[in-house]
């Protein structure tokens, strides 16, 4: 039995799984602002979790079941690949010493954040996530009465520009009104990656936005709420592995973690709430 209170709000997976994400969410901010790894990593498997596990246990899968459900999987990897490792998630990184040493005398500008070494664990999630945007695209197409050619060039091309804008795409050396706004810094072969990353995800919002789900559905446009909050997300995903985040300035991660439990709370939340109403749709 899914979780559906009235028509009036999107359809959720099974109960269960609601209560399991309303429970584990909070504790995952607060093993996050207390700068928890252990719990960090638990309460994450845990509500990725949430959302993975009530599609796999439907008896029967359509197409687009299975599509839904490979993009909820390869999420659910993506999650995994990007938990961090002792020395990434704490100040012990020999890289993180250098910089705030220099910070200290000056040797940085506060304008151009340092550019931040990602490990291969990240880039794996990042492919993973990919994967599954590609799934969630194949997904919308397979399952929509109609696609609008027009909403589809117009969000795509709308999206991509504010990437460039925000500073996710090949973004400037520094912060300006007119472009980098998120003040990004994203090493050279992180570059192509990333920008592939956001075209692929702009186009899932796109194609979100330009398909209409079968007239039966009672929220017919569930899925594009869902693709715009883990748009939404992403932008946060991004401001934390390739923002100025002040450890270049010598601020530690700790202290940085326990000032933005509002951020922190509202990146976690769209995301997790984003895949618990892709995953929703299987219960239309």
């Amino acid at each position: 039995m899914s979780f559906n209170i009235s028509h009036s709000i999107p359809v959720l997976p099974p109960s269960a799984a609601v209560y399991l994400l309303l429970v584990a969410l909070p504790v995952l901010v607060i093993s996050e602002t207390t700068s928890s790894l252990a719990g960090h990593a638990v309460f994450k498997i845990v509500c990725s979790t949430a959302f993975a596990s009530g599609p796999l246990l439907l008896k029967e899968w359509s197409p687009y079941d299975t599509l839904i459900i490979y993009g909820l999987v390869l999420s659910f990897i993506g999650d995994i690949c990007l938990i961090p490792s002792g020395n990434e998630y704490y100040d012990s990184s020999p890289k993180s010493v250098e910089a705030s040493k220099a910070a200290r005398k000056g040797n940085q500008s506060r304008d151009a954040p340092k550019e931040v070494e990602i490990s291969t664990s990240f880039k794996l999630g990042i492919l993973a996530f990919a994967g599954a945007h590609i799934a969630y695209i194949l997904a919308f197409l397979r399952n929509a009465d109609e696609v609008s050619q027009s909403t589809l060039v117009i969000t795509f091309v709308a999206s991509m520009a504010a990437g460039k804008w925000l500073g996710a795409i090949y973004p400037g050396p520094t912060s300006t009104k007119s472009g980098n706004v998120l003040n990004l810094s994203i090493a050279g072969e992180m570059r192509p990656l990333v920008s592939v990353y956001a075209t692929i995800i702009s186009s899932m919002l796109a194609v979100a936005a330009a398909t209409t789900a079968p007239a039966s559905s009672n929220w017919p446009r569930q899925r594009l709420l869902g693709a715009i909050m883990f748009v939404l997300s992403d932008l946060f995903v991004a401001a934390d592995a390739f923002g100025d985040s002040g450890v270049a300035r010598g601020i530690k991660k700790a202290t940085i973690r326990r000032n933005s439990v509002i951020k922190i709370a509202v990146g976690w939340g769209l995301y997790f709430w984003a895949q618990m109403i892709l995953a929703g749709t299987l219960y239309v």
